[in-house]
């Protein structure tokens, strides 16, 4: 098992009962999930930093690493969790939590643990030197680049692994959608237009979730999509019937069609600024007439 934080100093990212067996929890589980965005040696280079945002990426994705350590671990940890914190499991002096309590706070863990690792990607992003040694930045959409900018438009629940996941519809969703309604020529004029980038932003996104809809690799809830982890199901009561998800599924085009509406009207009323842009060619449908049937 691969240790990457010695337990001296586990309770600077995460604050147990002394008591506590750190060697129930399988680091290498946890940092895992870490590197499948950031690379293992480039962990390793933010240890040894003294920049002090590079010391703050550390910082965050180290924390978020050892939640996750923890929050993987809970299946198999014979450990019992109450309302008031964690303890060793002591016969006939303890009593096994229910499990719905140990179910949210794994999911509470877990949301807190997400939101860290993004704060980190958010970061990264920004600089250039660690962004450029990071395969995945090469990989994400060219507009929607962190998981906290796909929050700002809908949430994920600021999950770096959906965020992840769903680029492949981000991807599809552009050059179904997106640009079967504005040409490629035209993307760099709507983006020097913050006021119309944001909506093609929007448009991109609400696309991605349609298609993302039809596919059963996430979980619909009420006010986000996520991902299910087999240790932590989420609550009934917060899931997306089948129904409910299709009919979310037609909502979301719905509304990325009402986006890229704003932005070609836009381009209509302005069109001397936007000499690129034509508009698309209506597809010929049959229509049945007395003399005959024809395309129109």
């Amino acid at each position: 098992m691969e240790y990457y934080i010695d337990e001296s100093t586990l309770p600077e990212y995460f604050i147990l009962p002394g008591e506590f067996d750190w060697k129930l929890i399988d680091q290498e589980l946890g940092f895992s999930e870490i590197f499948e965005i950031i690379p293992e040696e480039i962990y390793l280079q933010l240890k040894n930093e003294t920049e002090d945002n590079k010391k703050e990426i550390f910082r965050l994705i180290t924390k978020a690493s050892v939640l996750y350590s923890f929050i993987l671990a809970i299946p198999k940890i014979k450990v019992h969790i109450t309302n008031y914190g964690v303890q060793e499991f002591i016969q006939d002096k303890s009593k096994a939590a229910p499990w719905w309590d140990v179910r949210d706070l794994g999911l509470s863990l877990l949301k807190f643990a997400d939101k860290l690792f993004s704060e980190a990607i958010t970061k990264i992003a920004a600089d250039d030197e660690l962004r450029n040694n990071i395969p995945f930045f090469e990989n994400v959409s060219e507009h929607i680049k962190t998981p906290a900018e796909f929050e700002t438009i809908y949430s994920i629940k600021n999950s770096p692994k959906v965020f992840k996941m769903i680029q492949t519809y981000l991807e599809q969703a552009y050059s179904l959608d997106v640009l079967d309604k504005i040409k490629p020529n035209c993307i760099d004029l709507i983006k020097a237009k913050p006021e119309l980038y944001k909506f093609l932003k929007q448009a991109n996104v609400c696309y991605a979730l349609y298609y993302a809809s039809l596919m059963p690799n996430f979980v619909f809830l009420q006010n986000a999509i996520a991902i299910q982890y087999e240790e932590l199901p989420w609550q009934k009561s917060q899931l997306l019937t089948p129904e409910m998800k299709a009919m979310s599924g037609k909502n979301f085009i719905k509304l990325g069609d009402a986006s890229m509406k704003v932005i070609t009207d836009y381009i209509k009323k302005n069109i001397a600024q936007f000499p690129c842009y034509t508009p698309p060619v209506p597809e010929s449908k049959m229509q049945a007439r007395t003399s005959g049937i024809y395309l129109i």
